[in-house]
């Protein structure tokens, strides 16, 4: 099975990333919605554990699973 290449990473600091992905700013995106919060949520998480910063990467998921509670059921 070949995997898809496709790779995402933030081109905004982490701290708007993460006020967009709570609701608290809309950094002028005329059409956010759930979806798109969310997936910028994610994206803050991955690059605070990719980063191995695990103190802030546990307060962000604790924070994102408060706003979002089915953001991290299966």
């Amino acid at each position: 099975m070949e995997l898809d290449p496709t790779r995402f990473r933030l081109a905004i600091p982490l701290e708007e990333a993460f006020a967009f992905s709570m609701g608290w700013s809309d950094l002028n995106y005329s059409s956010a919605n759930d979806r798109i919060r969310q997936l910028m949520g994610f994206l803050v998480l991955d690059s605070l554990e990719y980063s191995e910063q695990w103190r802030a990467a546990a307060e962000v998921r604790r924070s994102l699973a408060e706003r979002w509670p089915d953001m991290f059921s299966s």
